[in-house]
């Protein structure tokens, strides 16, 4: 896809948080092409941003794997910084749980949303970047209905413990905010979770979701790929229970269940699902589930058995379809001309803030799946 950012069209705010702001967009080309394009004012308020924001275009421009984004294009200018990625219209796992009745899925589908999480995440730790940011919020649903995680300003390059070069340049840790709610940039209409972006050293820095955090980051010891799996466990037990295992009245209360509780398992589960769940929630770093041989590790879990792991990424009836591809289609077509230019929402935006109010101009609604 050949992309000019500068002349793109955004037709709607698919997610925004302290980082950067994500809309959905099309290209100048005939026919326009959807995608995501996520936007980054460079501005004194958050002067980490500019640097986080090249970082994760960087961890994109990467990664070559089905469960993972693909960088189409980026551009920076004296204002923006601006990346796209492609469009997934299915929303995110946490929406697509929420629209379920009882708000959990099957154990087929934990399976087979666990089994490509596994997979993304064992492309990462292979370049040796530790994700740390994983939550369903964060687990994409592309138009084949296979998965594909988003949002890496948080993650990190680990060197091995035998390489003499130094690690790439790294983004500043985040800076340290006021104790609020925060909305980072989601495909979402259910951020309920609050963001941990806490300064610190590189294998050190507090960083996360709250509810996803492990022991040992809760401890300010430092950390490596195991994060990714205790995180791994908590949304597998999400998936599984409607509910994080650890989520307290506060962040007090989170923190102390993180590092005392035990997951509760209430109701009918298969035992190697809860077994799962109850080695990936090992509060001894060393002796979690996938410590010592990774994903492969992992994969040897009896709840995988019998996943055929190379063929993962063809399986052609996912347990979520989204709407058809030509129903995007034709929606583009319809929108023609009815887009906005994403300079000027933000300076709409910022008249906004000045006047006193609280939320930025709304953009055109968008009816293809529910966000």
């Amino acid at each position: 896809m050949d992309l000019d950012l500068e002349r793109a069209t955004a037709f709607k705010v698919l997610g925004r948080g302290a980082m950067g702001t994500v809309f959905l967009a099309s290209s100048a080309a005939d026919p326009p092409e959807l995608f995501a394009l996520k936007a980054v004012q460079k501005s004194n308020h958050n002067p980490s941003a500019a640097a986080r924001a090249r970082w994760e275009a960087t961890v994109l421009s990467r990664l070559n794997h089905p469960f993972l984004p693909t960088l189409l294009g980026q551009s920076e200018s004296s204002d923006l910084i601006l990346y796209a990625l492609p469009f997934c219209p299915g929303g995110d796992l946490n929406s697509l749980r929420y629209s379920h009745p009882d708000r959990v899925f099957s154990t087929p589908s934990i399976l087979f949303y666990a089994s490509e999480i596994v997979c993304a995440l064992s492309h990462l730790h292979r370049l040796h970047i530790v994700y740390r940011d994983l939550k369903p919020e964060n687990v994409l649903i592309q138009s084949s209905g296979h998965v594909t995680l988003s949002d890496f300003d948080l993650s990190r390059h680990l060197l091995p413990r035998s390489s003499p070069l130094p690690p790439p340049p790294q983004p500043p840790p985040p800076p340290r905010r006021p104790r609020r709610s925060l909305t980072r940039a989601r495909v979402s209409p259910v951020n309920r979770r609050r963001t941990c972006d806490y300064g610190g050293e590189r294998s050190n820095s507090f960083v996360g979701t709250e509810e996803y955090v492990s022991p040992e980051v809760v401890r300010g010891e430092g950390h490596e790929y195991a994060v990714d799996w205790w995180a791994l466990g908590v949304l597998t037990y999400e998936m599984a229970y409607g509910r994080t295992p650890f989520r307290g009245r506060d962040r007090k209360e989170t923190f102390r269940n993180v590092l005392t509780r035990s997951p509760e398992f209430v109701g009918k589960r298969r035992s190697d699902l809860t077994d799962l769940i109850e080695r990936l929630l090992e509060k001894d770093p060393h002796r979690r589930l996938g410590f010592v041989g990774g994903a492969e590790e992992v994969k040897a879990h009896p709840f995988f058995r019998g996943v055929k792991w190379e063929m993962l990424a063809e399986v052609q009836r996912p347990p979520y379809l989204p709407p058809l591809d030509d129903d995007v289609e034709n929606w583009t077509v319809e929108m023609k001309g009815k887009g906005f230019d994403v300079r000027e929402y933000f300076k709409k935006a910022e008249q906004i803030r000045e006047e006193g109010l609280v939320t930025p101009l709304e953009s055109p609604s968008l009816s293809l799946t529910a966000f």
